[in-house]
């Protein structure tokens, strides 16, 4: 059972990717800093499914496209075995509905590609202390309370924030907009205030949940 209630501790992440440079240099940045640790890693689902469980990390780095079972299927089912462990979805798609099934599935976050190493930490770092605070977790109304928070968004922000879910880049969504790269960011920043979260894939989840009420 994950044990994460900070991040003041070192907590093991597992990488699912069936690519051995990525595996690698997922490695290396676990290795650079004091807060996360390599605990292993796999090339497919099938492996994933039969080693995570032995390994219980804490947390798991998965890739939506690999051989045979998908990232979001081998999500499932770990996360019916291991419940309290979180995983993040890493894909190169800029597609919102395999996002959306992503976080249905059971990823506490996702990370689009090409992306940098203090990226991959700061989403490590978010999903680590969010999946410790989630709702359904303490058994509140998590659905009641998003869909009051999404009321509070002007019509702009909702655009925006259609646009993140679709996995666009800041500078997509100002050319679609029409708008500026700052206005872009500053109403991301609202968006954020607005709706409590500090991470576009909590400010997507409480979207997608309110798209689907």
């Amino acid at each position: 059972m994950a044990k994460i209630t900070t991040i003041d501790s070192c907590a093991q992440v597992a990488i699912v990717d069936d690519d051995e440079s990525t595996r690698l240099c997922f490695q290396d940045i676990l290795q650079s800093t004091e807060n996360f640790s390599f605990a292993g890693s796999f090339s497919n689902g099938s492996e994933a499914l039969a080693g995570i469980p032995r390994l219980r990390p804490d947390l798991t780095v998965m890739d939506i496209r690999l051989p045979g079972m998908n990232g979001i299927e081998c999500t499932r089912r770990l996360r019916r075995i291991m419940p309290n462990m979180t995983i993040i979805i890493v894909t190169g798609t800029h597609d919102s509905s395999l996002v959306g099934a992503s976080l249905q599935a059971g990823a506490a976050a996702y990370l689009l590609k090409p992306f940098e190493g203090d990226q991959l930490l700061a989403t490590l770092r978010f999903a680590s202390l969010s999946q410790t605070k989630d709702p359904q977790i303490k058994g509140e109304d998590h659905s009641a309370k998003t869909s009051k928070r999404n009321l509070f968004l002007s019509p702009r922000e909702q655009e925006v924030l259609t646009g993140l879910a679709d996995g666009l880049l800041y500078k997509e969504i100002s050319q679609k907009l029409v708008i500026s790269y700052a206005a872009v960011h500053k109403h991301q920043h609202n968006i954020f205030r607005k709706l409590r979260v500090s991470n576009r894939s909590e400010a997507i989840r409480i979207w997608l949940n309110n798209r689907n009420d």
